[in-house]
């Protein structure tokens, strides 16, 4: 899988938008193009709780699969963590951020773990 790296409050932080990012999209919106729809309605608040509820989703992932591999990384931040410390500036590297972590995550290549505890192409 693949993964971005952000600096956000001088510490790196893991984006991953990973299957359990997308299953909570689709939790919460119905799906990625109901979710870009809403982004893309027009209303600011709309756009500012949907970027920070995705930032802080990917960052989340990013955190379990940066313990599942034994790679350093701080605590994720919570929506209301970006709430309180972002400004309408980092709005837009935030929605940058999250396209880049996003079209990287699909096009990577997943490697299964085969019963015999080898790794196979998924399919």
């Amino acid at each position: 899988m693949k993964t971005l790296t952000v600096t956000i409050g001088g510490e790196k932080r893991i984006l991953c938008y990973s299957l359990r990012v997308v299953n909570a999209i689709e939790d919460t919106y119905g799906g990625e193009s109901e979710m870009r729809a809403k982004l893309s309605s027009g209303k600011t608040s709309q756009a500012i709780d949907i970027t920070t509820w995705l930032m802080a989703q990917m960052m989340l992932a990013g955190k379990q699969y940066a313990d599942k591999n034994g790679i350093p990384c701080p605590p994720p931040l919570t929506q209301d963590d970006l709430l309180d410390n972002c400004d309408v500036n980092d709005m837009v590297e935030m929605q940058m951020q999250i396209r880049d972590a996003m079209a990287v995550g699909t096009t990577q290549d997943v490697e299964a773990e085969g019963k015999n505890g080898a790794a196979t192409p998924a399919r």
